[in-house]
């Protein structure tokens, strides 16, 4: 039983959290990568690449406008709530369709 009293999906990853209004997830981010998107999983986390290099937040804002892409949510649904100046992030998106998010990532979480 998960947290809420609710079972756990059938098909959860162990990177993801979903809730009634948000799904969380946990990633490490490849900044400097040679192709931007979804590298595959690593232990508990979604491993991300991104090109830009950790210099002044620009790495964060690519991470976080490659997701809002992915996901079709805006950018502002998008939270960093831990490791900001980190490779591995918390990242929270609040969202009215946390089923949808949730299957979308998914979908790219299987993409390599």
């Amino acid at each position: 039983m998960s947290p809420g009293g609710n079972p756990p999906a059938p098909d959860s990853l162990p990177w993801m959290r979903v809730a009634e209004d948000e799904v969380t997830i946990e990633l490490t981010a490849r900044p400097g990568a040679s192709r931007r998107g979804v590298i595959g999983t690593s232990g508990e986390r979604l491993v991300v690449g991104i090109y830009s290099r950790p210099d002044k937040g620009k790495a964060n804002d690519e991470l976080i406008e490659y997701l809002a892409g992915e996901l079709r949510v805006p950018r502002a649904a998008l939270l960093i709530v831990r490791g900001a100046t980190s490779r591995r992030k918390t990242i929270r998106i609040v969202t009215h369709e946390p089923a949808n998010v949730a299957l979308r990532l998914r979908q790219i979480g299987r993409r390599k």
